[in-house]
């Protein structure tokens, strides 16, 4: 379960990059495989992957996918504290107890 969380962190960040970064989010769509690696999240060979629009951030998996849900970026201006609020939202399930040992920055 850690790795999933983790997982799905560096996901939540790459999305706040893609957000902030047109270039950063063309290459992801464009080549999610190579996007992903670049951040250690490896997709084993044989495996489809697919960055998709959709309302959340999230992955989902099947046998064969692996599909990236990219939500639309907000309609303001990102601040340093959004990210943080949304790493609290994320972290709300207690995985990190709280001491940030999982490496977010949340305030949980």
């Amino acid at each position: 379960m850690i790795a999933q969380l983790s997982e799905e962190m560096v996901w939540s960040q790459i999305v706040a990059r893609a957000w902030c970064d047109e270039g950063f989010m063309k290459r992801l769509l464009s080549d999610p495989r190579s996007v992903l690696a670049e951040h250690d999240l490896e997709v084993p060979p044989g495996t489809e992957v697919e960055v998709v629009l959709g309302t959340e951030v999230k992955v989902d998996d099947t046998d064969t996918v692996r599909r990236f849900i990219l939500p639309a970026s907000p309609s303001h201006e990102l601040m340093e504290e959004d990210l943080v609020e949304g790493a609290v939202a994320w972290c709300a399930c207690g995985a990190c107890g709280g001491c940030g040992a999982c490496g977010c920055r949340c305030r949980c």
